[in-house]
């Protein structure tokens, strides 16, 4: 992370600029906050010492289809859960957060620490939170038609078109999802594992989440997913597998395509790697 004065940062980012009517007296340091694959975001300490995190809306964040003001709502109405960062200020340049202190479980997060908090999240009342459900449809045809030609492979769009409409399952009712819950958005702090990043958070299907969360730790898949039905007292199990079996192609299609935006809007190889990686996927 690179730290340097107030006044630095808003030269590299006048998005922080915006800021300036909520701090009374200009912040002590910020400093660039690396391991986010979307946008940068930065630490900021307050001349009390008080610590934030700033996630700017830009036009990477439009592209994926990332509402700060969604991100918003969502944490102010599950402030109270003791999962999430505490929303501070939004504004239409981007949302403050308060910074949660902790240690990082990338590469360190347990099977029973996975489970436990993506059934938290899942199990959080949804009632109260303005937005509206999760399309998935939509959101690969968002990502698709961004995409130039010259990516637009005849691979790539026979995979896009096969895979394109949600599946047809039993109704097993729609959760608060996170759907990018791994341990590099998962940090240890005093009271247990508090939960980061919820630009892609939305009401969903919790099988998608469950899906995108078992590919990402590459924990077992049938004891992920008795072990999540136990701690949620859920007896029609089978619906479960057959969703999670359903979902995984698109959940593979779409971070496919995901890749493919980024690498158009990033150029780094590694995207490309990685939606090649995914596409091979389908050809095992």
């Amino acid at each position: 992370m690179a730290r340097m004065s107030w006044r630095e940062a808003c030269q590299l980012d006048n998005s922080l600029m915006s800021l300036e009517r909520f701090f009374t007296i200009p912040p002590d340091y910020a400093q660039t906050l690396t391991g986010g694959l979307t946008n940068r975001c930065w630490k900021i300490v307050a001349a009390n010492g008080e610590a934030y995190v700033w996630r700017p809306a830009t036009p990477i964040t439009q592209a994926f289809s990332i509402s700060r003001f969604q991100e918003f709502q969502i944490l102010s109405t599950i402030q109270d859960s003791g999962l999430s960062p505490k929303p501070i200020y939004i504004g239409d340049k981007g949302l403050l957060v308060e910074w949660l202190e902790g240690e990082p479980l990338t590469d360190k997060l347990t099977f029973d620490q996975l489970l436990e908090v993506i059934t938290a999240v899942h199990s959080l009342p949804t009632t109260r939170i303005p937005v509206a459900p999760f399309n998935y449809t939509a959101r690969v045809d968002h990502y698709w038609m961004q995409l130039k030609p010259e990516l637009k492979t005849e691979e790539y769009q026979s995979l896009y078109r096969d895979w394109r409409n949600a599946p047809s399952l039993a109704d097993v009712g729609y959760t608060l999802c996170h759907f990018d819950l791994a341990g590099y958005n998962m940090v240890q702090a005093k009271h247990g594992v508090l939960v980061i990043d919820w630009e892609y958070a939305t009401i969903g299907d919790p099988r998608l989440d469950l899906t995108l969360s078992i590919d990402v730790e590459g924990v077992n898949e049938m004891d992920a997913i008795h072990r999540y039905c136990q701690l949620r007292n859920i007896e029609g199990i089978d619906d479960w597998f057959e969703g999670v079996i359903a979902w995984r192609p698109r959940a593979n299609m779409m971070a496919m395509l995901w890749y493919l935006l980024a690498y158009q809007l990033w150029g780094d190889d590694y995207y490309i790697q990685q939606a090649e990686r995914l596409k091979q996927q389908f050809c095992m």
